[in-house]
């Protein structure tokens, strides 16, 4: 018969429960205190948006790390790339992104749900940063990609290079085609001939003139915002601003 707990037994597990609990408290009251912070500081113009910095969360390219940074407001919008939401909506936030960093993959769906969230309010705009002295194949997958928007998939491909992204390699590439039922004979082509090798190099070219050091950089109406951006603070800047 299985002996019973004793008395100090029971303070023991019943001391680990308050602690639990405690731990479980304190982290949810620092996230009400940031929302709150956020939150009453932009309604009163003592935050400027674009003085944001998650920086703790972002690869740096240590090829530009000790590049200078412009300042002011940079136009980096483009019309070729894939994006989101309604163009010439009042946010216009365009994401310099790498498919083989980590922070530009949680970025991804924090933007993916903004987008549903807020579909007359924002547009957003997707550009290629691949950092290749940490990521190798994140070129190569930016022109996959390409070739994928070609077909009207861009989205679709973007999730699997993102989902897939810790052990990605070439052979990849062509299995998304074919899972996604694209036009093989057409992806390919795209991929072998390099068609959108130009387009991934003129992304990068323009997001180091507007300050990119790394990923993912945000630039939010213009404002430069490096590092991922948390659902909940993007959610205050968007709904911040106002006609």
């Amino acid at each position: 018969m299985e002996a019973l707990p004793s008395s100090e037994e029971h303070r023991q597990r019943s001391m680990i429960g308050l602690i639990g609990t405690g731990v479980i408290l304190v982290l949810l009251g620092l996230f009400v205190w940031r929302v709150l912070y956020y939150a009453q500081g932009i309604a009163s113009g003592e935050i400027d948006p674009s003085t944001f910095d998650f920086t703790a969360n972002f690869t740096t390219s240590a090829v530009l790390a000790n590049s200078s940074i412009p300042d002011g407001e940079h136009d980096v919008l483009s019309s070729d790339d894939p994006s989101l939401g309604t163009p010439g909506a009042i946010v216009e936030i365009v994401e310099f992104a790498d498919f083989g960093c980590p922070w530009s993959e949680d970025s991804s769906s924090v933007m993916r749900e903004a987008a549903l969230k807020y579909p007359d309010k924002i547009h957003y705009v997707y550009r290629d940063f691949p950092i290749d002295e940490l990521h190798p194949i994140a070129h190569a997958a930016a022109e996959a990609a390409e070739c994928a928007h070609d077909q009207g998939k861009f989205w679709e491909y973007h999730d699997k290079l993102y989902q897939n992204q810790a052990r990605l390699d070439e052979d990849d590439f062509v299995r998304f085609a074919q899972e996604l039922n694209l036009h093989m004979g057409q992806f390919e082509s795209c991929v072998v001939s390099r068609r959108h090798q130009d387009e991934v190099i003129n992304d990068y070219r323009d997001g180091v003139e507007a300050g990119v050091r790394g990923t993912p950089t945000f630039f939010i109406n213009g404002n430069r915002i490096p590092g991922s951006i948390p659902a909940d603070v993007l959610d205050l800047i968007i709904e911040s601003i106002e006609e």
